[in-house]
């Protein structure tokens, strides 16, 4: 893949483009690390511009983009659950209890991806990132359901559903699992410890996954595993784990109100990006 990368992109995109890439793996993990939610939502939307700029056929794009995201996360969720832990951000009961559900949204996501046509996941893409962005801008922290997380079959229907829809996007699922939490009472620096931690259990079997459809859908590219492109991974990934003890820093000392608005616009804008992309495919 990196020679059709090289031969497809011209040379003032091509500069431009591993550009892109080096700011986006610092602020991917910068964002993992503030607010528990994997990074994915930065790294999907510029892979998916760079495979676009390579001529990556339009069916596997979104496919690509997204299996190599999480395996971006991969590393980025256990060196911010490590960072969290030893701040005593991390619930390991709740990691323990729910693990067996996520593991299994995730098996399910992947399988469903496989099916999937790109435009299909470009449309499913954009309206979950809506999804997410709403709750940045209307969140209200005196919300709460319960006072501590129900360990119960709610409970494992929490942890599929979290592990499924993260699975579809390419994210560790904190955007779901973080306000799941504060639901339940979790503090904001325990939930996103703790939805770090859900991040590893989400990313590990959704990178596998995404190689195995890869591989029965005959995917062939070079320099790829299935749906992950390790040179976008091999990239990236380096300054995500650099990026990603910052965010911890600063998750810790930091108010995020105006940091929730900003973000949130970001997520907002790339929504709407990725839904005029799904009426452009269709029409």
């Amino acid at each position: 893949m990196f020679g059709t990368i090289i031969s497809n992109i011209a040379s003032g995109d091509l500069i431009f483009s591993i550009s892109l890439l080096i700011a986006t793996g610092l602020f991917a993990g910068f964002i993992a690390g503030l607010f528990g939610i994997g990074g994915g939502v930065v790294v999907v939307p510029v892979l998916y511009y760079i495979f676009t700029l390579a001529e990556i056929d339009e069916s596997i794009r979104m496919h690509l983009s997204i299996g190599t995201s999480l395996a971006n996360i991969v590393p980025i969720s256990i060196i911010s659950a490590f960072n969290h832990s030893k701040r005593g951000a991390v619930d390991l009961n709740l990691l323990k209890f729910i693990s067996i559900s996520v593991v299994f949204g995730v098996i399910l996501g992947s399988v469903i991806v496989s099916f999937l046509k790109g435009s299909t996941l470009i449309l499913i893409y954009s309206i979950l990132l809506m999804i997410v962005a709403m709750q940045f801008f209307f969140w209200k922290e005196e919300w709460r359901f319960a006072l501590q997380f129900p360990k119960n079959i709610l409970g494992h229907v929490y942890g599929s559903t979290i592990g499924f829809l993260a699975t579809l996007i390419g994210v560790g699922g904190g955007a779901m699992s973080v306000p799941i939490l504060k639901l339940y009472n979790f503090k904001i620096h325990k939930a996103i410890g703790t939805a770090a931690g859900i991040g590893t259990i989400i990313t590990i079997p959704g990178t596998i996954g995404f190689i195995l459809a890869g591989i029965s859908n005959q995917v062939s590219l070079p320099l790829s595993l299935g749906y992950v492109s390790l040179v976008g991974l091999l990239m990236i990934t380096p300054l995500t784990m650099i990026g990603a003890p910052l965010g911890v820093r600063f998750a810790h000392h930091l108010s995020k109100n105006k940091l929730n608005f900003i973000f949130g616009l970001f997520i907002l804008i790339m929504s709407l990006r990725f839904f005029l992309e799904w009426i452009t495919l269709i029409s």
